[in-house]
């Protein structure tokens, strides 16, 4: 996380700092960026990097931190609501999350190449798994409990299927407005959600 120095600087410092390094982080893996590239974005010299983080380690884990707040804060209102049927939550918290995916392109792009790479998953959050799965298992979990759902799935596994599927409904926007996203993604959000809950099955 960022040395004390970092927040002495102003806050228009800290936020070209920070632009600068999501930039290179969401065009190149962690291990393809290096910091020569986010100090000449950022317009600084090596030894005022080092004044404010340690290494590239800090500075991507503070993003990732960032990206982390940033979602739980959007997805709040859902967090907060009573219980609702299986599916109906499932749907609200698979809509929600793709609309916070293409409202924030930037940090989907880190957050994709971060999950992606299971062994740099693993040294730098150990056995923690991404929010957005746990919050699918314990939707799952819930939706077992409450006899909405199968009791011999396997949440666990079910909850990675889900986050795995839900990424594909960001991609490919870029010049549409919001209106438009919100509606393209509500489109396949219901797509996504039928599949879950009939199958493919012929019957």
């Amino acid at each position: 996380m960022p040395k004390t120095t970092f927040f002495k600087l102003t806050e228009q410092k800290q936020d070209s700092l920070i632009a600068a390094a999501m930039q290179e982080f969401a065009k190149a893996t962690f291990e393809e960026v290096k910091i020569a590239s986010i100090i000449k974005s950022a317009g600084i010299p090596r030894s005022s990097f080092y004044d404010y983080f340690e290494d590239k380690e800090d500075v991507y884990l503070y993003l990732l931190s960032m990206i982390k707040e940033q979602k739980q804060l959007y997805m709040a209102p859902l967090l907060d609501k009573e219980s609702s049927p299986f599916f109906d939550s499932l749907r609200e918290f698979i809509k929600a999350g793709a609309l916070f995916a293409a409202h924030y392109p930037l940090y989907e792009k880190i957050a994709k190449s971060f999950y992606a790479n299971t062994q740099l998953m693993q040294t730098l959050l150990g056995e923690d798994r991404p929010n957005m799965i746990s919050l699918y298992e314990e939707l799952l979990l819930e939706g077992i409990a409450s006899g909405e759902l199968a009791p011999d799935l396997d949440a666990p596994y079910m909850a990675e299927c889900i986050y795995q599927l839900t990424t594909s409904l960001t991609a490919g926007y870029d010049k549409e407005t919001d209106q438009e996203i919100s509606e393209m993604i509500a489109e396949k959000s219901e797509k996504l959600i039928s599949l879950l809950e009939k199958g493919i099955a012929y019957s």
